[in-house]
């Protein structure tokens, strides 16, 4: 058992799942977690879980509740890692599981670069990580993504969709990728798991999928690439355009992950993506955001 968990990220939408999911497969795990001085810590105060105010980019914040053989658990955000990892190595702590994004496999270098460049320097910490990397998250009103699809289909009959919509995707439930980091801390597994969900499917099926979710029948307008990527990469040059022109491109590629490792070892049963975006839609419509 770990002496104790040093958590960040814990009341981000993956994050306080994932505690929840803790504190069900181990009562009784020591839990400190992180926080910004602007964090709602009301959560965190519910599930009884004690926390330390820091920046998570200035060790000298937080080092000082530091205990020699802590355990980190980041599920804030991967940059955290570069300054955090060496100066917990420093203090006697030499284990961590770090949720990265399997957006490393990415073919565009732009995006996936600096993922890459982070996750090759925790390959070579002195701490021994854990990778853990979900796919694109779903699954509440915190996501970022999917409830957006979900909102804006229960309003308007028709969906643009750029290309041809037959480029996959692999969505995670928020709740199955919570319990699959619990797992991997609760069973301090090594090495690196893909935590997507359990099948690759085109993303016309999922905004089919969503037509369904909010009980309608939809059309999809199938928008050309091209043209809509160059129109974006001349209007990105305007100071805080929203899109980018690889974010277009981004669209068309395969977003595809073997999951078989996390399945084997984490007892890993992620929900298919029909099952979870049902789900979505229902808790949406009963908290009035649908």
């Amino acid at each position: 058992m770990h002496k104790r968990i040093l958590m960040t990220g814990a009341t981000g939408n993956t994050g306080l799942l994932t505690l929840e999911c803790l504190k069900m497969l181990q009562p009784d795990m020591t839990i400190l977690a992180l926080i910004r001085q602007t964090t709602n810590s009301a959560p965190l105060q519910k599930l009884g879980i004690p926390w330390h105010v820091c920046d998570l980019d200035r060790p000298e914040t937080y080092l000082d509740v530091v205990q020699p053989n802590d355990v980190l658990l980041e599920t804030a955000n991967l940059r955290h890692a570069r300054s955090m990892l060496p100066a917990l190595a420093e203090v006697g702590v030499n284990r961590a599981f770090c949720v990265t994004t399997t957006g490393v496999f990415s073919k565009h270098h732009s995006y996936s670069a600096l993922y890459r460049e982070i996750e090759d320097e925790m390959r070579r910490s002195p701490v021994e990580v854990t990778l853990l990397r979900p796919s694109m998250i779903y699954g509440n009103e915190r996501d970022h993504n999917m409830h957006k699809l979900l909102r804006w289909i229960a309003k308007f009959p028709v969906y643009p969709v750029f290309g041809s919509g037959q480029a996959l995707m692999q969505p995670v439930h928020v709740e199955d990728l919570a319990y699959g980091i619990a797992q991997a801390v609760v069973q301090n597994v090594s090495g690196e798991f893909n935590l997507a969900g359990p099948e690759a499917v085109p993303y016309r099926k999922i905004v089919d999928d969503a037509f369904h979710a909010v009980g309608r029948r939809g059309l999809m307008v199938f928008v050309p690439v091209a043209p809509v990527a160059a129109l974006v990469g001349l209007l990105s040059r305007m100071p805080r355009f929203p899109l980018k022109h690889e974010q277009i491109i981004r669209l068309q590629e395969d977003k595809a992950f073997d999951i078989s490792l996390a399945q084997r070892e984490l007892a890993y049963r992620p929900r298919p993506f029909s099952t979870g975006i049902a789900q979505e839609a229902v808790s949406l419509r009963s908290a009035g955001r649908l």
